[in-house]
């Protein structure tokens, strides 16, 4: 603990000041929130930045973020890693969704309504930044506009939040149809706006699992039944690389060999139809993943080691279960287990003994995870937001 962080007010000497703070900093987040309310000296202290920092150094771990539908309105759930729930936010939104990110210090939201009400929320103070809805000026002429992918992540050497999206000329929901793109940053505050750039290179898939956001560069799966713009062929389980920082696309990357080589199967039971909803992007222990989860075989998760060699290394082939349909990959903990999103259950796996702890979710819509602080005071945002109601 650094020297110069001091307890204001004494413990009437039950206990040593240095002592005092070894045990504050052990404690959870939510018993903190409450000793604030102690006393005056109390809250200085427990709202100390350098407390804070402290604190935090003893919870690395990741807390987990849930959507939810409560009382007829959409509320996101901070919940520490027994599946208790250590802070609630309600949101304007009726049925909010939240976009995988990788261990940032804020979460990202969307709602039904194809990515056109996106909200940016800080979890320690409840502020929300709702991301503007008009389209960039470079694209007004555009007649219809429709959203079709969203993403949203942080760029490493800047350390600025942005959000990308890909947007349709109609909503014909047609997979071939020439795409726009679209980037905002949030450091930009009440004068953030969207800016108009190139599309992707080829037609990208449309649903919410098929894009993530890792160290700075946006992958987005291809449609790869589909050719590419310029009418080259699209292999199964390839990606448009955009680069956060340039805000330029780089180029289509390669998926795992062995979706790459994959074959129609003549009795329909494996088609081109089945492995596009079996494929999904996440980040897990700071690497872009590709989860690939067949209906008639193991849940195999795909690390990239190599982008310039397109070297993927299959870390870990996970046993069906029927539990495990249509589940997400939500992130890898320090002692090794996978934190996994499945309908109505939060699953950690020990791909060790191959057991799985269950902690049930009810009606959560969605999961990800968060790594700031719910210490922290500090607006993130430099314009005017919403302050949501948070309670614990």
């Amino acid at each position: 603990m650094p020297q110069k962080l001091r307890v204001a007010a004494s413990s009437d000497g039950v206990l040593p000041e240095d002592m005092l703070l070894q045990i504050l900093v052990r404690l959870p987040a939510k018993m903190i929130c409450l000793f604030r309310a102690v006393c005056r000296s109390w809250r200085f202290l427990l709202s100390d930045p350098l407390f804070v920092a402290a604190h935090k150094s003893h919870h690395s771990g990741p807390l987990i973020a849930t959507c939810s539908r409560l009382y007829g309105r959409g509320t996101i759930d901070i919940l520490d890693l027994s599946g208790s729930v250590v802070k609630r936010i309600a949101t304007s939104m009726a049925a909010p969704r939240l976009v995988r990110t990788c261990r940032l210090d804020l979460i990202c939201v969307t709602g039904s309504n194809h990515f056109a009400t996106c909200h940016v929320i800080n979890p320690a103070t409840g502020d929300t930044f709702a991301l503007p809805i008009h389209r960039a000026k470079e694209h007004a002429h555009v007649e219809h506009f429709f959203p079709v992918s969203f993403d949203f992540g942080q760029v490493g050497s800047t350390g600025e939040y942005k959000a990308i999206r890909c947007v349709s000329f109609d909503n014909s929901n047609s997979q071939s149809d020439l795409l726009l793109c679209e980037v905002i940053t949030l450091d930009d505050g009440r004068h953030a706006r969207w800016r108009g750039k190139q599309g992707p290179p080829a037609p990208i898939a449309r649903r919410r699992d098929k894009s993530v956001v890792v160290n700075g560069v946006a992958h987005f799966l291809l449609e790869f039944r589909c050719p590419t713009f310029s009418g080259d062929h699209v292999e199964p389980g390839s990606m448009a690389l955009f680069n956060l920082e340039t805000e330029e696309w780089m180029g289509i990357l390669k998926g795992p060999m062995p979706v790459r080589s994959f074959v129609e199967d003549s009795n329909g039971r494996s088609s081109y139809f089945s492995l596009d909803m079996e494929l999904s992007l996440v980040c897990l222990d700071g690497f872009l993943v590709m989860a690939h989860d067949p209906e008639y075989g193991p849940w195999d998760l795909w690390f990239l080691m190599d982008i310039e060699k397109c070297l993927w290394n299959k870390r870990y082939s996970i046993d069906p279960q029927r539990e495990n349909l249509f589940a997400q990959p939500v992130d890898i903990l320090n002692d090794g287990r996978i934190v996994i999103s499945a309908s109505g259950l939060l699953r950690f796996y020990n791909p060790v003994t191959k057991t799985y702890i269950d902690f049930g979710m009810g009606n959560s819509t969605s999961v990800g995870t968060y790594t700031g602080s719910l210490l922290s005071s500090e607006s993130t945002f430099t314009s005017e937001v919403t302050v949501g109601n948070t309670y614990g």
